[in-house]
C-alpha cells in the first residue's frame, strides 16, 4: 500500500533499500516476512512512521465493523 501511495515502483524501492526486488515481491505477496532490520529499512525508505500504523489499524477496524 505505502509503495503505491508513494508512487514508487518495486524496482525503485529495491534500488533505494538495496534489497533485491524478488525479496520485496515475496514480502508484498506474503510469501515471506522480512527480518526486523529489513522491515525497518523498508519503512524508512517509504517514510512509514507510527502515524501510518495508526491509520492502517483504524482502517482495518472500520472495515471489520462494516462486514
Amino acid at each position: 500500500i505505502m509503495r503505491a501511495v508513494r508512487n514508487m515502483s518495486q524496482k525503485e524501492l529495491a534500488e533505494l533499500t538495496e534489497i533485491p526486488n524478488t525479496y520485496l515481491s515475496d514480502f508484498e505477496t506474503g510469501k515471506s516476512l522480512p527480518p526486523r532490520e529489513r522491515e525497518l529499512t523498508i519503512r524508512d525508505a517509504l517514510k512509514w512512521g507510527q502515524d501510518m500504523d495508526t491509520l492502517l489499524n483504524e482502517v482495518e477496524e472500520l472495515a471489520e465493523r462494516e462486514w
